[in-house]
């Protein structure tokens, strides 16, 4: 006997689908006066790609980290001692510092992961904060004064000096990233994870590997981390490669940026980000042509109360509470249709 094959939900690519055109469409309107808005899009890919890694850990997995800008700074460092000083190519250059932030994840992982709440908050903020200093204090990053004129990723020369060339290049990188993490928690490895972050006394009594798994997902999430700090070093600014933007700061702007995208969706890295990165600029100028002195104070005020605003009116993020609005606006409209057509001669 025949049986029958289910019909797949076309509304669960509609979404994705109309991101896609979107990026496809940005740099067609990001031309002229507009230009300065594509070294903006690379920035939300570049720090989509860390959220997503983020989003993994703490909400497939429930495991807090507040040291993934340490990951970042490591991988940029990494890739970029290795295409100078060791003289790789780049692309050469981008595996040794994914490579080397996977093994300093399980390095690091094997130690912080056995401990759970607040003690694994702190730990993996240790972790950022060492890793920090590391890379502002060492002669080979090149200290306080950082690194300059690396080489970048040309593609045999398909984004060499082009703008476009470099959005598209990172946004591929996003868009492959996310979508393997969406088949990540559709297969049985992302149940085991839902299972964790509910309890992992009774998912390990069910016979999951709790430690091994969460070690996993620590790995996978620094790795993202590493390779969102090589393109940030080989494509967002070849020119210079400072510590400032791996402070402790900014690990907790990733994880508001999880935060306010949905920790439960993997979509959400991508959209918060987007925000995060896209208010900010918005906010410098903004802030520039007003004549605000104190910019960054008004910044954080904003970002503040963004944030109390979703977590009291979207608790679970704006991915989610997107989903939710367009599903009872579809129901919305086929009530309002079938009520039409049935008044209809």
């Amino acid at each position: 006997m025949n049986v029958p094959q289910p019909i797949p939900n076309r509304r669960l690519f509609r979404g994705p689908a109309l991101l896609l055109v979107a990026i496809l469409a940005f740099p067609l309107a990001a031309r002229g006066d507009y230009a300065y808005l594509l070294p903006l899009g690379q920035l939300c890919a570049i720090y989509g790609i860390i959220v997503t890694g983020l989003t993994l850990l703490m909400g497939f997995t429930g495991q807090i980290s507040l040291g993934h800008a340490g990951f970042y700074g490591f991988g940029a460092y990494v890739g970029a001692v290795a295409a100078t000083a060791g003289r790789l190519p780049v692309a050469a250059a981008l595996g040794v510092a994914v490579a080397a932030g996977a093994l300093l994840a399980l390095a690091a992982g094997f130690a912080v992961l056995r401990l759970h709440g607040h003690h694994l908050a702190l730990a993996t903020l240790c972790l950022g904060v060492i890793l920090g200093e590391f890379i502002n204090k060492a002669q080979i990053t090149g200290g306080a004064g950082g690194m300059f004129d690396l080489p970048e990723i040309t593609l045999g020369g398909l984004v060499k000096g082009s703008a476009a060339g470099k959005f598209y290049l990172v946004w591929a990188v996003a868009w492959l990233v996310v979508l393997w993490a969406v088949q990540l928690t559709a297969s049985p490895v992302g149940r085991a994870l839902k299972a964790i972050q509910g309890d992992e006394g009774a998912a390990a009594a069910a016979g999951i590997p709790v430690f091994w798994i969460k070690l996993k997902v620590f790995v996978i999430s620094g790795a993202l981390a590493a390779l969102a700090g090589t393109l940030y070093a080989f494509v967002y600014t070849p020119s210079y490669l400072g510590p400032e933007e791996f402070s402790l700061m900014f690990s907790v702007t990733l994880v508001t940026m999880a935060v306010i995208g949905g920790m439960g969706n993997v979509w959400g890295g991508l959209a918060g980000a987007a925000v995060m990165t896209s208010l900010h600029e918005l906010i410098t100028l903004g802030g520039e042509k007003l004549g605000i002195v104190q910019v960054a104070r008004w910044e954080q005020l904003i970002f503040g109360l963004l944030l109390a605003l979703i977590l009291i009116f979207c608790p679970e993020g704006l991915m989610p509470a997107l989903g939710g609005w367009a599903q009872r606006a579809r129901a919305w409209w086929g009530r309002r249709w079938k009520m039409r057509t049935r008044l209809e001669p």
